[in-house]
């Protein structure tokens, strides 16, 4: 029996640099697989159909995994474990793995026979016929919401012991194997392409599961399921679960409304905006979720002993985040083209496809700093054990978004269902920081709040130096074949990115320094092992 370590204290930097790494190429892959979906499928009604019918397994893997189970399981068990009992922390992730089990098959079973009303309730604008396809794909589909959720216990287990790499790397085989299936049966098997896609997302499911088993059973010393659901810190869990689900069951509804909405708009509409969320997920994933899985577990260890660290853990890490989430939104706001080009115009996907997605992602980054907020600020409660408090607030952000999809969808189109998601995201980051404060006193301690400032005007000041190049790329990009695109979009990327840390640095924006710092330690380090 291998015994279970305590997570490591600090050194948060370190492990949100291991956090991003994972994300950062799982990512990569996930556009790779994008780039192969936009060849085959364009924003066509069938994909429309496959993103509704996928919306639905998804959201109960929402639910069930992933921020709920982390927010949920990880302060018990690393309470355990810096008590230094890690027999009763195996007890507790084995019952909690018994409960999933359960769960997740009951479930699974129930989304299957439910399908034909599952399709109407995600697809009501759609006809007949492709609402029957829809219901088809979730039947296909929803096994993968099991496959997800048993993957987000391993994350959280990882997480808990410190070990963050294997968690965020493991969804790049869940691309591959869903891209693989397009590139390898398309034209050579007896099926419509629309069904090797769903059939290869079942596939990659299982591998992202298994590919996280080994480390897991590593920390824990076995993968056998426990039945102590009655073992009080499980029941701990499932009283910190329950309003989390509810909080995240309003967020859920939040997504299942936006499809609902965009049913109703052109044919289309769905596609466009699934891949414009996987653009701007990209930064939100890589820095946002990333930092916010990170705090975690220190912010939980610092709300159960000196509670006033918390402000300090929260300053760092909402600086790391907007220092790198604020150029992005500048970035993906006003320069967003050249990459949704570059990476999807190809096959069925065109130059009309490319501005369509253009705009929505547009909308999208306008709330992408709002969006880390939220995570970040929704984990300093988790960390407390306060999940009704996100509840609250998400519901308030729900009746936002509602309302402003609906009106913003019918005066601008799918644009405005993705600016009324960025509005809600605002006044939800809003309330969650005005009802922290309450608890902890000033949220960021010291130089964080004026850094903040300081990088936004070093954006503003990149995106103005950026707008005459972007033009001359835009200008030049219908002649250019693929590899002098590539140069222009990494030259203009690359370029702004420069000019915004050139004047972050020269207005005295501490994150500059502290990773110019980090920079120089790692050089001394590599000339002295020489």
């Amino acid at each position: 029996m291998v015994a279970s370590q305590p997570p490591p204290r600090r050194g948060s930097a370190r492990a949100t640099l291991v956090v991003m790494l994972g994300i950062g190429v799982s990512r990569i892959f996930g556009l790779v697989r994008e780039q192969v979906v936009a060849f085959y499928f364009g924003r066509s009604a069938a994909y429309s159909a496959f993103v509704a019918a996928y919306k639905v397994p998804n959201l109960v893997r929402v639910l069930l995994g992933e921020g709920n189970l982390s927010a949920s399981f990880i302060p018990v068990l690393a309470g355990g474990m810096a008590a230094g009992d890690q027999a009763d922390a195996r007890r507790l992730s084995r019952g909690v793995l018994g409960l999933l089990l359960v769960v997740v098959a009951v479930l699974t079973l129930v989304g299957m026979v439910a399908a034909p009303g599952l399709a109407w309730l995600v697809a009501p604008g759609f006809d007949a016929g492709l609402r029957s396809l829809v219901e088809r794909l979730i039947v296909i589909l929803f096994p993968t919401m099991a496959f997800m959720v048993i993957g987000a216990w391993c994350m959280g287990v990882l997480h808990a012991h410190g070990r963050f790499l294997w968690p965020n790397l493991a969804p790049l085989f869940w691309s591959v194997a869903s891209a693989g299936a397009l590139i390898a049966f398309v034209g050579r098997v007896d099926m419509d392409p629309v069904y090797v896609l769903a059939w290869g997302v079942v596939a990659g499911s299982a591998l992202q599961l298994a590919v996280q088993l080994p480390a897991t059973r590593a920390a824990l010393g076995t993968l056998a399921p426990g039945g102590g659901w009655r073992d009080p810190a499980v029941r701990k869990v499932i009283g910190l679960f329950v309003p989390m689900l509810l909080g995240t069951g309003v967020a859920a509804l939040s997504t299942l409304i936006d499809v609902q909405i965009a049913t109703f708009l052109e044919e289309g509409s769905v596609a466009t905006l699934a891949y414009a969320q996987r653009l701007y997920l990209l930064p939100l994933s890589l820095f946002g979720v990333a930092i916010a899985q990170v705090a975690l577990p220190t912010l939980a260890l610092d709300a159960a002993g000196a509670g006033e660290r918390v402000g300090a853990e929260l300053g760092a890490s909402w600086r790391r985040m907007s220092f790198l989430l604020i150029p992005a939104a500048m970035g993906l706001a006003v320069f967003g083209r050249p990459a949704v080009s570059l990476l999807f115009e190809r096959g069925r996907f065109d130059v009309t496809d490319t501005t369509a997605v253009t705009r929505v992602l547009s909308a999208y980054a306008i709330g992408l700093l709002a969006y880390g907020a939220v995570r970040l600020l929704a984990t300093a409660f988790y960390a407390f054990q306060d999940t009704r408090t996100p509840v609250r607030v998400a519901v308030v952000a729900l009746g936002v978004n509602v309302a402003l999809g609906i009106t913003l969808a019918w005066l601008i189109g799918t644009p405005g269902i993705a600016l009324a998601t960025a509005m809600a995201a605002i006044v939800n980051a809003t309330l969650l920081g005005t009802l922290l404060r309450r608890r902890v006193g000033r949220l960021f301690p010291g130089s964080a709040g004026a850094d903040v400032g300081r990088m936004a005007f070093a954006a503003a000041i990149a995106g103005v130096l950026g707008i005459l190049p972007y033009r001359w790329v835009l200008a030049r990009w219908p002649e250019w074949e693929l590899a002098a695109r590539i140069i222009g979009t990494v030259g203009l990327y690359g370029g702004i990115a420069l000019a915004y840390w050139i004047v972050a640095r020269a207005l005295g924006v501490d994150e500059t320094r502290r990773v110019w710092e980090r920079i120089r330690r790692r050089r001394a380090r590599t000339r002295s092992a020489l």
